[in-house]
This record gives structure tokens, sequence and C-alpha cells, in this order.
């Protein structure tokens, strides 16, 4: 399995990643992160795809990966949101909207769970 030695990981965050197969598991496991630790949790996971793609030899981009997000735009609209697009782009909503945002952080992480479990297979 691919190590996570560039990135900066508590426990928590490792035991997430350790976690990836186990979907009910990893579910559990994301529900105790507060919003603004999602958003670290995704950085690190898109890099993680990022940099796992590459040694796979898929070598995915970020445009690669949000492609396959749903677009904010949708996500808005789905759950009601008149905020200005660029806030839920930029994460303001962070501040105003927490349990909105991180809905929207937790289903990002799923798709790049999915990826990395797609990538895993093919290696």
């Amino acid at each position: 399995m691919h190590k996570m030695a560039h990135y900066e990981v508590d426990r928590r965050k490792q035991k997430l990643i350790d976690n990836l197969h186990d979907e009910e598991l990893f579910s559990s496991l994301l529900d105790t992160f507060r919003p603004r630790e999602l958003v670290e949790v995704q950085v690190i996971l898109w890099n993680y795809v990022i940099d796992y793609s590459s040694v796979v030899g898929k070598n995915f981009s970020r445009r690669n990966l949000t492609g396959r997000m749903e677009p904010t735009a949708n996500y808005q609209y789905r759950v009601g949101c008149h905020e200005r697009i660029d806030y839920c782009r930029g994460n303001i909503c962070l501040n105003t909207h927490p349990n909105c945002a991180g809905d929207k952080l937790k289903g990002q992480i799923a798709i790049l769970r999915e990826i990395l479990i797609e990538l895993k297979v093919k290696q």
C-alpha cells in the first residue's frame, strides 16, 4: 500500500485512510470531524489521489477529480442555498453555514475515497 509519508497526518486522519475499504467505518469516522477539519481531510485525500495516481500510471489532475464531483451550482440548488457560488467554492460558508459546508465536503471526500479504491484495484 502506498504510504502517506509526504503528509502531516494525525492519528484520526490516518485511521480514516487506513479504513478506506470499509465504507461504513470510513463514514462513521468521517462524521467525527468538524467542518474545518474536513477541509484538511479533503486536501490530504486530493494530494494522495494525485500522487497515488502517478504511482499506478494514471496521472490524475485536479480537473480529472472535479469532473467526478457534483458541480457546486447543482449542490447549491439541491440543498436550496441562495448564497453566492464563490462562497461555496471558497469554503467561506464554513463560517456562516458550517453543517452545509461539511456535508458538501463529505460528498467530495466520498468521491475521492471511491477514486482511491479504484486506483488500488488497478495496482
